[in-house]
């Protein structure tokens, strides 16, 4: 699967799909050469539920009033908006209901009405006893369900959820991995082709289909007009928040990755306006060439001005993580400044080229450790060691 096919430019406007913004209770179907309206209060009362031309049908009916009875499954035979009902029912905008054939006589009809209500009675009892998670202890915890997002797991493959991205299948990029915003069934794809995203993509041991079922992700409705379903291609596919500071406001995107960033929040400053394609600073880095061979004590002594691109990246990722990481922050009552803003003025320093060398830039990050840990010996520990590691993995050192 090309992946790169899913993260096309957010600053282009979407094509919205055309899709009929009818009445909930209803849908547009085609069957053959007939065009009708599908009312969904008959349908899940197992009655004539197809109104075309004057008259009423039922799905098996109209199969053969558009000609299409050699098929004998009406559940591919008539469609929605060029969608067959079958792929309806298996993403859970329809339910699957067992329609009579006509030509039963009407003993063979209560038999299996008889049986058909006992079966529905089984199932429901089946829900509500699997509903049933009081008791027993083997029931689940809903607790850890709540919150905005949830981890997700697809085989080998995992994520973050968004639950306010959640549509449906195929509706809603949700999914964060480390590189790209997905769809669930874009998701299935990376690790199981063959796979149901209901079933395979996982949430703290729970299949998505079962956090339907229990209201913990809302199922939006086959024909839902909002923003997320109308425009499937090129929706939703950077994040809500900006990268450093994990606020919301006027973003400018990455074409690359997901990630978007406040114009002043990003390293160098982003020009939102300027006219094609916009890539981060960890893309451009990412992709730069550096065949060069160099030691820690070679890089340190260097002027900043050959390694600036080095410099912005591994401060970007020291800002992101000074606004959750509990290892920069300041003591109660403390008078010390807080970490982002400490970093704000290495950030400023760095724009101003007031470092001469490498080694400058860093000693100045370590003195903001030591200003804003609350516990001097764990904290600063961790972060100089979280230091160590960027910096090794930024400037590739061998």
């Amino acid at each position: 699967m090309e992946l790169s096919s899913l993260c096309t430019s957010k600053k282009k406007q979407a094509k919205r799909q055309n899709f009929p913004r009818l009445n909930k209770s209803q849908l547009p179907v085609t069957c053959g050469c007939k065009d009708g309206v599908l009312h969904l209060k008959k349908y899940y009362n197992k009655q004539k539920c197809i109104f075309s031309e004057g008259q009423w049908f039922k799905p098996t009916e109209f199969e053969r009033f558009g000609m299409m009875e050699r098929n004998k499954k009406w559940r591919t035979s008539i469609l929605c908006s060029g969608i067959p009902l079958q792929k309806l029912i298996q993403d859970g905008f329809l339910s699957s209901i067992n329609f009579m054939k006509c030509k039963v006589q009407e003993t063979q009809n209560k038999k299996s009405s008889v049986g058909l209500e006992q079966q529905d009675e089984k199932i429901n009892d089946n829900q509500e006893n699997d509903n049933d998670d009081g008791g027993g202890g083997g029931g689940i915890d809903m607790s850890m369900f709540e919150g905005p997002t949830l981890p997700v797991t697809c085989g080998s493959e995992s994520g973050i959820l968004h639950k306010h991205r959640f549509a449906s299948g195929r509706c809603g990029r949700c999914i964060r991995t480390e590189n790209f915003w997905l769809s669930p069934e874009d998701f299935v794809r990376l690790n199981k082709p063959d796979g149901t995203w209901r079933k395979d993509i996982v949430a703290h041991g729970k299949p998505l289909g079962k956090l339907i079922t229990k209201r913990v992700l809302e199922l939006h409705t086959v024909n839902c007009d909002c923003e997320i379903c109308q425009e499937l291609d090129q929706y939703l596919q950077n994040d809500d928040v900006c990268f450093v500071c994990d606020s919301e406001g006027d973003l400018v995107c990455c074409d690359e990755c997901p990630r978007a960033f406040h114009s002043q929040c990003h390293i160098p400053a982003a020009d939102g306006d300027s006219p094609g394609q916009w890539s981060c600073t960890f893309c451009v880095m990412k992709n730069m060439e550096d065949s060069s061979q160099k030691t820690q004590q070679d890089v340190l002594s260097s002027p900043v001005s050959q390694y600036t691109l080095h410099c912005q990246c591994l401060l970007l990722h020291l800002l992101h993580e000074s606004v959750t990481d509990p290892c920069i922050n300041v003591p109660e009552n403390s008078e010390n400044i807080c970490g982002p803003i400490m970093l704000g003025r290495v950030k400023m320093n760095l724009k101003n080229d007031d470092y001469q060398t490498v080694q400058q830039f860093l000693s100045d990050i370590e003195y903001t450790f030591h200003h804003c840990t609350s516990n001097r010996d764990n904290d600063f520990s961790k972060m100089t060691s979280r230091l160590k590691e960027l910096f090794e993995t930024i400037f590739r050192l061998l």
